[in-house]
């Protein structure tokens, strides 16, 4: 199975992603659910690491990716929140698809109100 943890800000932008595991649908190195849940998160890590100062990433071999965006800045607000968005329709699809293959958890960060 792939575990997705999605975290949010309050403001509904995309602060990290955490995937691991494999989806069990094919043979490895061609399962058609690993794949796309790979193009998924690799080209939102390659939009935000072209447009987001500070995104990080990290991988521990296969079937593993993460990657964190710095606090949402003004001009990065609508991109980041657009990623959330992609991530969750694209990612999500593929759960109601392959309940037993993707596994997406969102977690939302608690707004922090100073005095």
């Amino acid at each position: 199975m792939i575990d997705v943890v999605l975290v949010l800000d309050a403001d509904g932008c995309l602060s990290s992603v955490e995937a691991n595991g494999h989806a069990g649908k094919g043979v490895r190195g061609s399962d058609p659910v690993c794949a796309a849940v790979t193009v998924l998160l690799r080209t939102t890590l390659a939009v935000l690491e072209g447009a987001v100062p500070g995104i990080s990433a990290a991988s521990t071999g296969r079937g593993s990716l993460a990657f964190r965006a710095p606090a949402a800045a003004e001009e990065t607000i609508a991109l980041l929140r657009y990623a959330a968005v992609f991530l969750l329709e694209g990612i999500g699809s593929l759960q109601k698809e392959y309940p037993d293959a993707v596994l997406m958890r969102v977690e939302r960060t608690k707004l922090i109100l100073e005095d």
